[in-house]
């Protein structure tokens, strides 16, 4: 694997989604259940700042939550908190995008902002003497507490890592920077097989089960078919090869076709079950997390998948 190339090929992003919690831990209500139950140190109280029914700040933690997933999706594990992995192949579509989804979340913000005096008046009445003052920013202080915020850095690059040190010392860090960088390849290319094992798995249960399936028994490894190659930003051959697998066997099925046919139920669950020992070889083993739901059987198969 040329780490120069791959250099060339993805980047670091990450994305600061902030948002006010409208929550606030109350002392004194938590001092009064313990004198009353004569304990201490067992729970703490805190009030939620607005009415329940405040769609307009619902709003804005849902485009938050959107975002989020948005950016997990379209991005790949790395082992450092909060930066992932994105493909420069995608970033032009990724940063269009997530810039459509900042001005949604912006204006649904603003629309917060113009509800809040109300909402904190609809609070005063419904807290029932809990409310206090002191717990709520200023409109000009609320503002500030929203945001996202992108930012993108490169791939680590050991042949630019020029620094004050002695040499060896100089040489043994960017080795260690190399091996960094192969192992972080290796760990996206895992991220990318675990989301697809576990969709393939669910569909293989799903048409396994009695009672027919759901008609969207396909789309989730159709979306995936879709995304994963994408993101196989190091062109590795041999997930190439599990990726074109599922997107010839699986994902080319309706889950109308599927639905209605028990005959390509189960020649797509036994392809499904060839594709998922693909990719347990891929991943050395059977991850956790896809273990077969309890009662769920899955009857043995033969059949091989030609390349």
């Amino acid at each position: 694997m040329n780490i120069t190339d791959i250099q060339s090929r993805v980047m670091l992003c990450s994305v600061t989604i902030s948002s006010w919690v409208a929550r606030r831990f109350d002392l004194k209500v938590t001092e009064e259940v313990e004198s009353r139950h004569d304990t201490k140190g067992i729970g703490r109280f805190n009030k939620r700042l607005l009415p329940e029914n405040a769609s307009s700040f619902k709003e804005v933690v849902s485009l938050g939550g959107r975002i989020r997933r948005y950016f997990y999706d379209h991005t790949l594990e790395y082992n450092q908190l909060s930066v992932r992995l994105l493909p420069t192949g995608i970033y032009m579509d990724f940063a269009a995008q997530m810039r459509r989804m900042k001005d949604e979340f912006d204006l649904a913000v603003q629309v917060f902002l113009t509800d809040y005096l109300d909402l904190k008046e609809q609070a005063r009445l419904e807290m029932n003497g809990l409310f206090n003052e002191a717990d709520y920013p200023t409109l000009a202080q609320l503002g500030e507490k929203f945001g996202v915020r992108m930012s993108v850095l490169p791939f680590p690059d050991a042949s630019q890592f020029g620094v004050d040190l002695p040499e060896d010392v100089l040489t043994s860090l960017r080795t260690e920077i190399d091996q960094h960088a192969l192992r972080s390849i290796e760990h996206a290319n895992q991220d990318i097989v675990r989301r697809l094992y576990d969709a393939v798995s669910a569909m293989a249960n799903r048409l396994y089960a009695a009672g027919g399936v759901r008609i969207d028994v396909a789309d989730n490894v159709r979306e995936l078919c879709g995304l994963l190659p994408k993101l196989n930003f190091s062109n590795d051959a041999q997930l190439n090869h599990i990726l074109e697998q599922a997107q010839r066997h699986l994902a080319v099925h309706t889950g109308v076709e599927l639905k209605e046919s028990e005959v390509l139920r189960s020649q797509v669950a036994a392809r499904a079950n060839e594709i998922e020992e693909l990719m347990e070889a891929f991943m050395g083993g059977k991850p956790q997390s896809a273990m077969p739901a309890a009662g769920t059987a899955r009857t043995a198969t033969n059949l091989r998948i030609a390349a």
